[in-house]
Formats: structure tokens, C-alpha cells, sequence
């Protein structure tokens, strides 16, 4: 498998993802922050699109909200190694998922 083919199969993924995401109302995220002046919790939702970033044969799928666009917040998902025949997922719950063959 190529890199442009694996690229592919990614950017395929996260866009039946999103879509998922948005048809189950699921696009969001909610984060709990302890407040220690007020003794409390303070939970935000965060608004968010799934998004890719690839470095040499690593590839960071990531929560982005769609805030203000100098500080947007990122929320790391699933983590995508390559190496040579290799593919290692790592992540929320892939704990259980071992490393495979590309071709599978």
C-alpha cells in the first residue's frame, strides 16, 4: 500500500466519521475542570471537527473545536504508525488492537 493509498483510506475514515458524528449528535465534547477559587467543577462543551495531521509515517487524528482560529483547542483521538508493513493504532480504547499487516 502506497502512502497516497493509506492517506486515502484515512481521509475517507474521518469523513464518514464526521458525518456520523453529526447525524447522531455527537460532534461535541465535554470537559469537567476542577475550579479551585469556587471549590467546584466547571464543565464546557467544546464543538468539534475531527481532523488529520501527518508527520513522516505518523498520522494524529484530533478533536479540533472550530473557536476562535488563532487558539484553537485540540483533543488527540487515535495515533497512526507505519512502519514498513506495520500499522500500529494507538489511542482512546485501542487497547485491545494489536499491530497489523498494511494489507489487512
Amino acid at each position: 500500500m502506497t502512502d497516497s493509498d493509506f492517506n486515502n483510506t484515512i481521509k475517507t475514515f474521518l469523513k464518514d466519521f464526521n458525518e456520523m458524528c453529526r447525524a447522531d449528535r455527537k460532534d461535541f465534547l465535554i470537559r469537567e475542570k476542577l475550579v479551585t477559587y469556587e471549590h467546584s467543577t466547571r464543565t464546557q462543551r467544546y464543538e468539534v471537527t475531527y481532523r488529520v495531521r501527518s508527520k513522516s509515517n505518523i498520522w494524529f487524528i484530533e478533536a479540533v473545536t472550530d473557536g476562535f482560529w488563532i487558539f484553537k483547542k485540540r483533543f488527540p483521538l487515535i495515533r497512526i504508525t507505519r512502519n514498513k508493513d506495520m500499522v500500529d493504532i494507538t489511542g482512546v480504547h485501542t487497547g485491545s488492537i494489536r499491530n497489523f499487516k498494511q494489507e489487512e
